[in-house]
């Protein structure tokens, strides 16, 4: 027992050297602070952990890009050691997306690519749920497996096992689980994209259509507000705002999507400061460009919504002139706008070249 127990461990969680890039992990976004730590260090977006070094999180939630093009997503107080066929889950809950098998010591998940949620309970069991494509769970006791065929576990359901690896329960999920998915730690406040969601959406389009929120494609649209800013450009001797290129204005839309939400819920017409900061810091290391500053269009009745009232607004702002006017580096803009129940917010972002790439 101890000799398969020692040879399992070593094909799950080898020992590696930092020159492997293929088995290195990155930082992709940090939510909630700067708690994301790889080993004892504080860790930085865009720095690699290496198998078989640990990552793990306290009071802040994070992405990790993993080698294979698939994703993690950690919530608060999540722990994991990387390995060469698998990560080893010690604690807390990570959601991932794509072709990344994940362990407990209870536990090996394997897939072809898929999007999976894995809960450590606090009396050593797990839960796995499988929101959309299949996996494999092979159910473990000291690394070596409970039963001699894994358990294949469709989309749509999700399986509680026991500290000593055996299946207590096999359920189907509800919609009201996606929901409160979908409306969770794990997927609220994230601007990086998983690389499964396509696929997560077309599930639940057609198995829970009601529970997917409305996409940025259909809440938002592009409103005239650019065509008045550039006029007023035009008319103090500056060169006209050049629009986003379209993956960058998608990505925008992403971005502002949950901003707008919250400004229509709430009675403060203000920046979101964290969202904001992740989101620049997010571009300024993936894209030759990165929003610099922004502007809001509080709410208001949706038949109020006058272009070039709110653009007067803006330029009764000392403040606001600076921004839309004076700042030579800020060459593209993007303004969306959302209307919901009667009313309507936008938010107009503009674009600078990110430092040492050309402008």
């Amino acid at each position: 027992m101890l000799l398969l127990t020692a040879l399992w461990s070593a094909v799950a969680w080898p020992a590696a050297s930092p020159a492997s890039p293929g088995k290195a992990a990155v930082v992709q976004e940090i939510l909630d602070g700067n708690e994301l730590f790889i080993e004892r260090r504080r860790a930085h977006l865009q720095e690699k952990a290496f198998v078989p070094e640990l990552v793990r999180t306290r009071n802040s939630r994070g992405q990790l890009g993993f080698a294979n093009g698939a994703a993690g997503r950690l919530n608060r107080f999540t722990q994991l050691r990387l390995g060469s066929s698998c990560f080893l889950l010690s604690q807390g809950q990570i959601l991932v997306s794509g072709q990344q098998n994940g362990c407990t010591r209870s536990s090996r998940l394997s897939t072809r690519g898929t999007n999976y949620l894995i809960t450590l309970l606090d009396d050593g069991a797990s839960e796995v749920a499988v929101l959309e494509g299949s996996l494999d769970l092979q159910g473990l006791r000291e690394g070596v497996p409970v039963d001699e065929e894994p358990l294949s576990v469709a989309g749509g359901n999700r399986v509680r096992l026991s500290s000593e690896g055996r299946v207590i329960w096999q359920r189907p999920l509800t919609a009201a689980d996606y929901a409160a998915i979908l409306q969770g730690p794990l997927f609220q406040g994230f601007t990086e994209p998983l690389p499964g969601m396509p696929a997560l959406e077309a599930f639940l389009r057609r198995r829970f259509p009601g529970v997917l929120p409305p996409t940025p494609s259909e809440t938002i649209s592009s409103d005239p507000l650019v065509e008045r800013i550039n006029r007023i450009r035009q008319q103090s001797g500056r060169p006209p705002m050049q629009p986003l290129p379209a993956e960058l204005a998608a990505q925008n839309a992403t971005y502002l999507a949950p901003v707008l939400e919250g400004l229509l819920t709430s009675s403060d017409c203000d920046h979101d400061r964290s969202r904001w900061e992740t989101f620049q810091s997010r571009m300024a290391s993936t894209a030759n460009l990165m929003p610099t500053s922004e502007v809001i269009a509080c709410p208001m009745p949706a038949g109020s919504w006058n272009p070039d009232v709110i653009v007067s607004r803006w330029m009764g702002s000392p403040l606001h002139i600076q921004i839309l006017i004076n700042r030579p580096r800020a060459r593209f803009i993007d303004c969306v706008k959302l209307v919901r129940s009667g009313r309507a917010v936008g938010i107009c972002t503009l674009w600078s070249p990110v430092s040492g790439h050309a402008p």
